[in-house]
């Protein structure tokens, strides 16, 4: 038998010890890899583990949730001063997937309230190349003319109708309606505002914190507004406000109001509020601004309108409805 000089022997020796550690380290880290994983998978990514689903926020988890607003200034009939104070938003609520705009740009309406008693600045907005939305006031000396010119340019027209407000020494103007009022009373009274707008599509309150936070009489208030097929936009007027909640339980299409605009009548200040408004609809697929035949108004969607076209998918406040 060939004898084995130490040398080779003790070089052998180290091969098997280095061999064994070698695996030793890669079985290690094996392992640790596996435990890594597991406690991953297991621990901090549970939905994942085989057989279970990652869980799906509701639509109210979705939703961001911000202030309401509460009833703003009462305006006189023939003045429409700056409201003092600025009126937080509204949240909106996420669409059904057929809402959903053909391009990545979120839905955006914006509805002129109190049309019918200025119109210079009435017509100065049908004449923006935008497809606003207009509520008129019933009984009102350029209604007639200015809801012609509306149709013509086949814009969406709402009855701008009056309710009564919280405060009793405001007043909402005529053909309003009343919590006091019996059904026949509102149901008359309902009618003669929208022979004054006969070509509304849909309905939204103009003052009415009192009236909309009673459900009595926002069931018949809707009860007539579901029979004549229109919808209802909830102007938020009061943050007790049960009109769109209610709307939607009765089975009429309803949407509510966003943004307010122009409170402050400053055109920066009011481009501002158009910042918002587009932040908001990006975060909920849509938005719906209130505004109000102001010069301020005007000169702001003058200068703004190009970032709505291009930031937006602007559309009748109809579209929104749901």
């Amino acid at each position: 038998m060939p004898k084995v000089s130490p040398k080779k022997s003790a070089r052998k020796s180290s091969k098997k010890k280095s061999g064994r550690r070698l695996g030793l380290f890669c079985l290690f880290l094996f392992v640790a890899a596996t435990l890594a994983a597991g406690f991953y998978f297991m621990v901090l990514y549970p939905g994942t583990q085989p057989g279970t689903t990652l869980p799906v926020l509701s639509g109210q988890s979705k939703k961001k949730p911000l202030h309401q607003e509460t009833e703003p200034l009462p305006a006189p009939l023939y003045e429409e001063p700056a409201l003092p104070h600025q009126a937080p938003p509204v949240a909106t609520r996420p669409k059904k997937a057929e809402k959903k705009p053909l391009t990545d740009r979120p839905f955006v309406a914006i509805v002129i309230d109190d049309m019918g008693y200025r119109q210079n600045t009435g017509k100065a907005l049908l004449a923006l190349d935008l497809p606003l939305s207009f509520a008129f006031l019933p009984f009102t000396p350029f209604s007639d003319e200015l809801q012609q010119e509306a149709q013509a340019r086949g814009r969406d027209i709402l009855l701008h109708l009056p309710l009564e407000p919280m405060d009793p020494k405001a007043n909402p103007g005529p053909g309003a309606l009343s919590t006091a009022m019996g059904p026949d009373a509102m149901q008359d009274r309902f009618r003669e505002d929208l022979q004054a707008v006969p070509k509304a599509i849909g309905v939204n309150n103009h003052m009415g914190s009192r009236f909309t936070a009673n459900p009595q009489a926002m069931r018949t208030l809707l009860a007539m507004v579901r029979t004549r097929g229109l919808f209802f936009l909830d102007s938020v007027t009061a943050a007790d406000s049960v009109a769109y909640d209610l709307a939607l339980a009765m089975g009429v299409k309803a949407e509510r109001r966003t943004v307010f605009l122009d409170n402050d009548q400053n055109p920066d200040k009011i481009m501002a509020q158009l910042d918002l408004l587009i932040r908001l609809a990006g975060e909920h697929g849509q938005a719906v601004g209130i505004g109000h035949p102001y010069p301020a108004t005007v000169e702001a969607l003058r200068r703004y309108q190009s970032q709505l076209r291009t930031r937006t998918e602007m559309v009748g406040v109809s579209r929104l409805v749901h």
